[in-house]
């Protein structure tokens, strides 16, 4: 059969439990989920910003095609309004090279010679713009170029219903990147982005934050269309994307793992009270059990001895007279008993009273064994007083500690068995009066020593212990008497060979 307890550790684990572990499983394997999901959104909103600013570099190019088709401004204004333009070259019947300023008629012709020869190494480009313009549709291409630093774009313009002829523009790179992109790249930016352009991967050419910054540290990049050497790459200002997931991540994990110590120590400290109440209902019973038994022996005594008595069957006085002492010890003894548990009652209801007078504790001690001899000489025990000289008076409960003590001697003898002898010893310990009670019986094992104030608890250990019967509640009525004098009870002991119980009495 399940003992209560452990049914009641089974229940809490599969209601409280289990299903915060589950739970925090569950949502542990989902949080790399969520946070590839969120990584994934402000990738897209990054890798929009990138597309937003190739657009415009884009839109920046088809503009100059615009204004060379609809002839609005002529080819030498357009060089002189952009300062990224170095050449425009147009092939029609024959080849015209118009650069932004004056250079020298050997640069110019070798300038036209190179152009000349791009032109021819990607003429079947050519010829596919040429046939793109023709059919409605004017595509820009990036063409590959000779020339460092610079970039060489190709489209085709409309002559008439049957002939195209062919724009060339040649831009410097960096020069595009600095005036045309750069004004976008920082209204894009302000406050919120770093966005910078590399050349071959490393190389930063141009960034809108140009000091240095210690969470700058950009690894998102795209290619820029229209330069294929160079790449844009954006990162958000303070703590990256890869910061902020794992910041959300260890942030879940850790309020999950805080919730579940918490719901943990919940359980246990319910389980524990729970088990401590069924233990405390289970002393309960036994100790209505004990006390049952106790109070129905010297009940039942009385009862046979006065019936004997009443009934005229004691032919001699002197045979009357022993069952009239039985009779008033057993009384005696039955008072007693229910005296403590009244005591006790009071204890636990907060109510019980103490009147504190100045007394000698060597003469209460006397006072005490004088009225309790024959409870000793019946059961066969020898008693040993120890006082010491010039004990001084202290603040007691007279009856209190009367109680105390014979609760002390009492255990003492029923846990005796071979070597019926009980030691009373007072000292003076620094600022202590003490007295203790000592006897050579069964002992105390150490495991029990920490509990044996508690109230019901009773020791069980050995053949004689487990046949004593008690009520489990003296040596808590021992120690509260104690704290109400506020001194305390001590105890040392060793199994097999007896124990001492200590009252220490404040001399203040």
């Amino acid at each position: 059969m399940i003992k209560p307890g452990l049914k009641i550790g089974i229940v809490l684990t599969l209601i409280l439990v289990l299903p915060s572990l589950f739970f925090s499983a569950y949502e542990i394997s989902n949080l790399s989920k969520n946070e590839a999901v969120i990584d994934s959104i402000y990738t897209g909103q990054l890798e929009s910003v990138l597309f937003s600013l190739n657009q415009y570099s884009d839109d920046v190019l088809s503009g100059w095609a615009n204004r060379l088709e609809r002839e609005t401004e002529d080819i030498n204004t357009l060089l002189l309004k952009n300062y990224s333009i170095d050449a425009v070259g147009i092939r029609d019947d024959d080849f015209k090279l118009f650069t932004k300023e004056k250079i020298p008629e050997d640069s110019l012709a070798n300038l036209n010679s190179t152009l000349e020869l791009d032109f021819a190494a990607n003429l079947n480009k050519i010829e596919l713009l040429q046939r793109y313009v023709k059919s409605g549709y004017r595509k820009i291409e990036a063409l590959p170029n000779s020339l460092a630093g610079k970039s060489l774009f190709a489209f085709a313009l409309q002559k008439d219903s049957l002939s195209a002829k062919t724009v060339l523009l040649l831009v410097d790179t960096d020069k595009f990147i600095s005036e045309n992109m750069g004004p976008k790249i920082q209204s894009v930016a302000q406050e919120r982005f770093y966005i910078s352009v590399f050349k071959n991967e490393t190389e930063e050419v141009y960034a809108n934050q140009l000091q240095f910054d210690e969470d700058k540290n950009i690894t998102q990049k795209k290619d820029i269309w229209l330069f294929p050497a160079y790449q844009l790459g954006i990162q958000m200002r303070g703590n990256t994307i890869e910061d902020l997931v794992r910041e959300r991540t260890r942030t879940n994990i850790v309020l999950l793992v805080v919730m579940d110590l918490i719901l943990l120590l919940a359980a246990w400290f319910v389980y524990k009270n729970i088990r401590k109440q069924i233990k405390l209902n289970q002393l309960k019973t036994e100790f209505i059990s004990n006390v049952s038994h106790e109070i129905r022996t010297p009940l039942a005594l009385i009862n046979m001895y006065s019936e004997t008595l009443e009934m005229g069957r004691i032919p001699t006085e002197e045979k009357k007279m022993e069952y009239y002492k039985v009779i008033n010890t057993e009384a005696n003894r039955l008072s007693r008993m229910v005296n403590k548990i009244l005591n006790f009652s009071r204890i636990e209801r907060g109510k019980r009273e103490y009147h504190f007078t100045n007394t000698n504790l060597n003469a209460e001690i006397e006072n005490i064994l004088a009225n309790y001899q024959d409870h000793f000489d019946q059961n066969g025990f020898e008693i040993e007083l120890q006082l010491a000289d010039q004990v001084p008076d202290i603040k007691l409960d007279k009856e209190a500690v009367a109680e105390a003590i014979i609760n002390l001697i009492d255990n003492g003898m029923k846990y005796s068995a071979d070597i019926k002898k009980i030691e009373l010893i007072t000292y003076l310990d620094a600022d202590f009066v003490c007295v203790d009670v000592k006897d050579y019986g069964i002992g105390i094992e150490k495991k029990d020593q920490p509990m044996v104030f508690d109230k019901f608890y009773r020791v069980t250990t050995g053949n004689l212990a487990h046949k004593a019967k008690g009520s489990g509640i003296g040596l808590s009525i021992v120690k509260h008497i104690m704290e109400a004098h506020h001194g305390k009870v001590e105890l040392t002991s060793e199994f097999g060979k007896g124990s001492c119980f200590s009252l220490l009495f404040p001399v203040k």
